[in-house]
């Protein structure tokens, strides 16, 4: 036997370089540390820009509806303390806002924008609710000039199931510039009167 071919398979074993078991554990220990701190962080900028999104939705549907009215006085409530309710479907003809931010659909029957005349000032107020999965998420009702507050996280809330009232009895549900006598009251298909 020779004892020389023991020897040099030693020092060649020796000579390998590569990490120790105790090196990988403390590299994989700080990165563990790392992704409890990044995580949540991450978490929380995804929940800030779904929540962006619901404002800017809401911004557009706003929008919408100045536009409507500035096109056509005859929407405009002409006396104080009068109220108009514009459905989303009813301003949103070209349906650019159908991707809710959480992958659900925006609910035509409980988002809208509603026009109040106080002290002969035209004010706004919307609401914008996304069905997912029986849960409603969204932007409870709100007056439009909130929307451009800092504070998004106190606008975005669950469950927002208001719907909205209008002192004269019009309610516009579709794309017609004809108003409903009365409001949508659940979620069957809308009977003709509504169109």
């Amino acid at each position: 036997m020779k004892t020389y071919d023991i020897i040099n398979i030693g020092d060649s074993m020796m000579n390998n370089k590569g990490f120790t078991l105790v090196e990988l554990l403390a590299v994989l220990s700080v990165l563990a540390v790392l992704m409890l701190l990044a995580v949540p962080n991450v978490i929380g900028v995804v929940q800030r820009d779904k929540n962006k999104t619901y404002i800017e939705d809401a911004k557009k549907l706003v929008t919408l509806a100045e536009y409507k009215i500035r096109s056509n006085p005859n929407l405009k409530p002409s006396n104080n303390g009068n109220t108009i309710c514009f459905y989303l479907d009813y301003l949103d003809k070209t349906k650019e806002l159908n991707e809710p931010p959480n992958g659900g659909v925006y609910d035509r029957y409980i988002s809208y924008v509603q026009v109040v005349k106080t002290d002969d000032k035209i004010k706004y107020k919307v609401q914008l609710a996304e069905n997912k999965g029986g849960t409603t998420l969204g932007i409870a009702e709100t007056d439009s000039d909130n929307l451009f507050n800092d504070n998004m996280s106190s606008l975005t809330k669950n469950s927002p199931q208001k719907q909205c009232d209008s002192n004269l009895g019009l309610y516009y549900w579709d794309r017609d510039n004809n108003p409903a006598s009365k409001k949508k009251t659940d979620n069957s298909p809308e009977p003709n009167v509504y169109r």
